[in-house]
C-alpha cells in the first residue's frame, strides 16, 4: 500500500526541489534528477501493470485448463457410463450378475478420473451389500491405491456403515478422519491411506444395494459439489443393481437389501 504512494509522490517532490535552491547549476542537476525519478516511476508502474496482467492471464489459463480436463472427463468417462448402461440393459438377466462387477469398475474409474485434476491420489470404490446384510463388499475400484477392504458386522466401522446403508442415510463428507466418531476404536497399527472421504448410499425405490465412496490422503479434499457428483454417479450404479436384482427377490427381505 505504501509503495504506490511513494511512486506517485516522488516525481512531484523531485521537481519541487529546484525551487528551494538559487544556484543555476544545482537547479539543473535537480531537474535532471527529477527526470530520472519520473522515468523510474513510469517504469515501475509499467512493470507492475505487466506483472498484474501476467497473473490474470496465468489464472485464466489455469482455469481454462481445469475446465478442459473436467469437460474431457465428463464427455469420455460419464458418456461411456451411459453407453455401457444401455448395453447392460440388453443383457439377459442371468448374465447381468456376472457383468455387474465390470460395470462397477467402470463407474469407479470414471469417477476417479473426473475428480483427479483437483483431488490428489483420489480413489473410488463400489461396495455391494451382502445377501445376509452382514457385510459391505467391494466389487468395483478405480484410481490410486489398492481395493478397499470389507466392512463387516460386529466391527465399529462395519456396524455404523451397514446401518447407514440399510436406512438410506444422507451423503457423508468427512474432511479429516482423525475427527471421525469411531477413530478411537481403530485396531492397533491401522493406518488407512485416506484422510478425507465422501460416501453415498447406492439406493433405488427404497432398496439399498451398497455404497459408493471416494477418498484421498489429503485433508478437506472434497467439496459439497463433489458429493453431489458422487451421488449422481451412485444413481448410475443403482440402475445397474435394479436391473440385476428383480423386485420379487428384493421384496423377500423385510430390511430392503438385495
Amino acid at each position: 500500500m505504501v509503495w504506490p504512494i511513494v511512486v506517485a509522490a516522488a516525481p512531484t517532490a523531485a521537481f519541487q526541489l529546484p525551487n528551494l535552491v538559487q544556484t543555476s547549476a544545482v537547479r539543473v542537476s535537480l531537474v535532471g534528477f527529477g527526470l530520472v525519478v519520473l522515468v523510474a516511476a513510469v517504469l515501475v508502474q509499467v512493470v507492475r501493470a505487466r506483472r498484474a496482467e501476467a497473473s490474470r492471464t496465468a489464472a485464466a489459463d489455469d482455469s481454462a485448463a481445469v475446465e478442459l480436463e473436467q469437460g474431457t472427463a465428463v464427455r469420455y468417462a460419464f458418456g461411456q457410463l451411459a453407453t455401457r448402461l444401455v448395453r447392460f440393459t440388453e443383457l439377459r438377466r442371468r448374465d447381468r450378475r456376472s457383468e455387474l462387477p465390470a460395470f462397477a469398475d467402470r463407474v469407479a474409474v470414471a469417477l476417479a478420473f473426473y475428480l483427479l485434476p483437483k483431488v490428489p491420489d483420489v480413489r473410488a470404490n463400489v461396495y455391494q451389500l451382502s445377501a445376509d446384510l452382514g457385510a459391505l463388499e467391494p466389487i468395483g475400484h478405480g484410481g490410486a491405491g489398492d481395493t478397499a477392504g470389507v466392512f463387516r458386522a460386529g466391527t465399529p466401522y462395519g456396524d455404523r456403515n451397514l446401518e447407514w446403508v440399510l436406512v438410506g442415510g444422507a451423503p457423508r463428507i468427512v474432511g479429516d478422519r482423525a475427527a471421525d466418531v469411531d477413530v478411537d476404536q481403530d485396531l492397533p497399527g491401522f493406518e488407512p491411506r485416506y484422510r478425507s472421504y465422501v460416501s453415498v448410499v447406492i439406493r433405488s425405490h427404497e432398496y439399498s444395494f451398497g455404497m459408493l465412496t471416494v477418498d484421498s490422503p489429503a485433508p478437506d479434499a472434497f467439496t459439497d459439489l463433489d458429493a453431489k457428483t458422487v451421488a449422481v454417479v451412485a444413481a448410475f450404479m443403482a440402475v445397474a443393481f435394479s436391473l440385476t436384482y428383480s423386485s420379487p427377490e428384493r421384496d423377500r427381505d423385510s430390511r430392503k437389501g438385495p
